[in-house]
């Protein structure tokens, strides 16, 4: 609920449900959280420089009855940490301002994500894929980014896997799938509509799909075999936060680590030849040429 006080706040900032007046108070509430949960109302009014009916005013059309409702909810989303979003940072902040309000931001998310993440369907997640013949990791725009990245790791623990990010070569990839294949889709908002049919024909296939997401209703979240939501506290609608991005890289190295430790010793061990592999070619002191290149010598 806390969270989407905070969310509410910024949309009706964008969205110019305000007046003049009533966004000061909330840009002052966002810019200055401590102070504006202990002021009282009269100063509160002369700290932001409008009169105290304006305050509740803008408390109820942010449908708070009162402005200790108002506060209530305020302190809920403080224990968590305030957005720090482009709304929240005040204009004419310093670099180093703005530097600890993004990165505190950064880590009160990561924190909620780590106190609101299912244990229980982040078993059965590590089960689907820990049983896979081969993954396939898809994701549009930004979590494309997050696909790459997951096909960078999986490797490793011996599991055959692509990283589709075009929405053609994803219905392909879809069309091509059978029992055995498991698809891991990333999309922040679940609302996707182009993966829509990559995601029903992978499943008429016989391939399980796994939704990485922020929200569990949503329409793709209703399509998918299995659901793993991980909540961030930013509007999306509005913004596109590097912190959605740093939640899902996150659960990409949690799932790594829990399918390398369900699979033993053979992912251990081929992902110790590969590491040998890499060594023996890239390091420092080996000669300096590219594996299956050819000799210069006649």
């Amino acid at each position: 609920m806390t969270i989407h006080f905070v969310i509410q706040m910024q949309a009706a900032l964008e969205a110019g449900e305000l007046s003049r007046g009533e966004r000061r108070v909330v840009q002052f509430v966002l810019a200055a959280p401590d102070e504006a949960m202990r002021l009282p109302l009269a100063k509160l009014a002369d700290a932001v420089g409008v009169s105290e009916p304006t305050v509740l005013r803008c408390c109820r059309k942010l449908g708070c009855s009162s402005l200790q409702e108002f506060r209530i909810k305020m302190a809920g989303a403080e224990a968590i940490g305030l957005p720090a979003t482009h709304a929240a940072i005040p204009v004419g902040s310093s670099v180093s301002e703005i530097a600890a309000r993004v990165l505190d931001f950064s880590v009160s998310n990561l924190d909620n994500l780590r106190r609101q993440i299912d244990g229980a369907a982040l078993q059965r997640v590590v089960d689907i894929v820990a049983g896979a013949r081969s993954l396939h990791f898809w994701g549009n725009g930004a979590s494309g980014i997050v696909a790459r990245d997951a096909q960078q790791k999986f490797p490793l623990f011996g599991i055959p896997c692509v990283a589709e990010t075009d929405s053609h070569q994803i219905l392909i990839n879809a069309a091509s799938l059978s029992a055995g294949d498991v698809v891991v889709v990333f999309s922040n908002t679940g609302r996707n509509s182009s993966m829509r049919p990559s995601v029903a024909a992978a499943r008429a296939n016989g391939a399980p799909v796994i939704l990485i997401t922020s929200s569990v209703d949503t329409p793709l979240a209703r399509e998918a075999s299995e659901v793993l939501s991980i909540p961030t506290l930013d509007n999306t609608d509005i913004y596109t936060p590097t912190i959605s991005r740093i939640a899902a890289l996150c659960i990409v190295d949690i799932l790594s680590i829990c399918v390398a430790q369900t699979r033993g010793n053979t992912g251990a061990l081929k992902m110790k030849k590969m590491k040998e592999a890499i060594v023996k070619v890239f390091r420092d002191d080996a000669p300096a040429k590219m594996p299956g290149k050819c000799s210069e010598k006649t």
